[in-house]
């Protein structure tokens, strides 16, 4: 779950202005990094357990602009997660932004009423390279890295990583924890057939069909995440998003219900002081490695970001 739970500067200051007092509760961070939902878990999110971290390798379509991309954070919690779930039904949950307030300074995030928790904290795992793709990846930590912590990136201009099945390798040389590698299969290339202009229309009134051509070959899923805009402003967390995640076989119903509870959402031709994100699908493969008693999750993926097309009902 990656894009839509950036976190810019200008919020980190907004949410450091509210706070709590000292309790206990300081020493975990699980509502920060949302594991409470990675541990409920069912088709909607398909996560495997209690995460120590998580790492994507994909090649990304952005309207008709491939390239490729690496991100990933080790730590308890993998990349924060800052919506509750509001709605489950069939394949996809409803996610929305519930702001929650502090009287006193709160050194990390107000996660409910006078409860503060620390701010999510990821490890360095040294050295990162990606071997079995058809480029040579090495790594290093950012100590800016992704959402202002420690963390892995990279971007690449080439959208050809990997094949159908190649087996793709990430191997961490070691640091606050001890090295060790994970692997994950590549994908073939997804196919969305049922966007318009790069646009997918949510009307109310019916379920909304999002169909693909399936891939070649069994054991692959497709996540997919539609994207509302930023809640108070730039850098605040998005408004809601729904996610889905189910089979490679060509066709996910997203519920009338979750798309009737959804804010507006356009094709924003200009976007000034909110953030107005893209949606996206990924066909996917997982490899896990288990950490502490968790689990690290590697996705390698091909991702197709597009438009939604929805208006609010009025309450």
């Amino acid at each position: 779950m990656m894009i839509h739970h950036r976190i810019a500067c200008c919020w980190l200051v907004l949410v450091a202005a509210v706070a709590c007092d000292d309790d206990p509760k300081t020493n975990n961070v699980n509502n920060v990094n949302n594991v409470n939902n990675v541990n409920n878990v069912n088709n909607a999110n398909n996560l495997p357990g209690p995460l120590a971290g998580e790492l994507v390798l994909d090649e990304y379509d952005m309207i008709s602009s491939p390239y490729s991309r690496l991100t990933g954070v080790v730590g308890a919690g993998g990349f924060p997660v800052w919506q509750e779930e509001v709605l489950a039904e069939g394949d996809c949950r409803l996610l929305k932004f519930v702001p929650h307030y502090c009287e006193d300074y709160c050194e990390g995030v107000c996660v409910d009423e006078n409860v503060c928790e620390p701010w999510p904290s990821f490890l360095d795992a040294g050295r990162l390279t990606i071997t079995g793709a058809k480029q040579a990846l090495a790594v290093e930590l950012s100590e800016y890295g992704w959402f202002y912590a420690n963390g892995y990136g990279w971007w690449g201009d080439a959208p050809d990583l990997f094949d159908d099945l190649d087996p793709i390798t990430a191997s961490f040389a070691g640091g606050e924890v001890p090295a060790f590698s994970v692997t994950a299969a590549g994908v073939a290339p997804l196919v969305l057939t049922s966007l318009t202009n790069d646009e997918l229309d949510l009307p109310n009134g019916s379920d909304t069909i999002l169909t693909w051509e399936p891939g070649p070959t069994a054991g692959a899923r497709v996540r997919v995440t539609l994207n509302a805009n930023s809640s108070v402003g730039h850098g605040s967390p998005y408004e809601a998003y729904i996610e889905c995640d189910t089979e490679d076989d060509g066709s996910l119903t997203i519920p009338e219900n979750l798309v009737e509870a959804f804010p507006d959402a356009y094709r924003w031709e200009m976007c000034a002081g909110q953030d107005c994100p893209l949606s996206w699908a990924m066909r996917y493969r997982r490899g896990t490695h288990q950490m502490n008693g968790r689990t690290f999750d590697f996705r390698v993926g091909s991702t197709v970001a597009f438009f939604i097309l929805h208006d609010a009902l009025q309450p």
